[in-house]
């Protein structure tokens, strides 16, 4: 018998490759593992405090995106390549300018199956 786990994300997740840094004031690249119009998740060469604010610069399809987020959850990544840096990190956006927001909102309308 095969279980189901209900979704508890409150909106659809996509996956983003592209180059992105995050500023926390030090700057350093990191890999966007998913994101949504709540928040994301990426990669990092460096562990961060939970309630810690940051500025994530990436970029989505052809568009710019500069954000601010608030870090939601941080650890030590298990498996996976050794070329992925070491820490996972959740994090939720605080309020984004208007250019950031479409940028986003088109990135996500793009990246859905439908």
């Amino acid at each position: 018998m095969t279980h189901s786990v209900p979704e508890r994300r409150r909106s659809q997740r996509a996956s983003a490759g592209s180059q992105s840094w995050l500023s926390v004031p030090s700057t350093w690249p990191v890999q966007l593992l998913d994101l949504s119009l709540g928040g994301l998740a990426f990669s990092s060469p460096y562990g961060l405090e939970i309630g810690r604010t940051a500025s994530v610069r990436a970029t989505l399809g052809r568009d710019a995106f500069n954000g601010q987020v608030r870090i939601c959850w941080s650890r030590p990544r298990t498996t996976g390549s050794s070329m992925r840096p070491p820490f996972e990190v959740g994090a939720v956006f605080l309020p984004l300018d208007e250019s950031s927001r479409r940028a986003l909102e088109s990135f996500l309308k793009l990246s859905s199956p439908e």
